[in-house]
């Protein structure tokens, strides 16, 4: 909120100036924002904050068999993370996408409940805010 208190001061500081200058035009207008629903949940430095919404997770995972890497992803919970370790396990959102799954107006299984996955934090992709908005 600093940054933002700071920046709006200077910014209105200096439109001030300029309109005393005449060089702004009057039908001037800025339009603030924040990166809202879909907001892209930064590793680790955000788990904590963000560990109760669900998120979607798009991660790479070695296949053992091969060797090779596959992508995967979901909309999942945070479960738990260990910032020295840098690892994190993930659980199922209880989310309509996922319940869908279980069939249409049914809650989460119990084995969907169970479900965890297991991550490194350097095979995180990506990882955002998930809305059903």
């Amino acid at each position: 909120m600093e940054d933002i208190e700071a920046f709006s001061v200077t910014y209105r500081a200096r439109l001030d100036e300029a309109e005393l200058a005449k060089s702004v035009p009057e039908n001037i207008t800025l339009e603030v924002s924040s990166p809202g629903v879909k907001r892209v949940v930064r590793i680790p430095q955000d788990l904590e904050r963000f560990k109760d919404r669900p998120m979607y997770v798009k991660y790479f995972r070695e296949v053992a068999e091969t060797g090779s890497t596959s992508e995967g992803d979901g909309i999942f919970r945070l479960v738990s993370f260990d910032i020295e370790k840098k690892c994190c396990t993930w659980g199922l959102a209880d989310v309509r996408i996922n319940r869908e799954k279980a069939g249409k107006g049914r809650p989460l299984s119990k084995r969907q409940r169970e479900w965890c996955l297991d991550t490194t934090f350097d095979s995180l992709c990506l990882v955002r805010l998930h809305s059903e908005i």
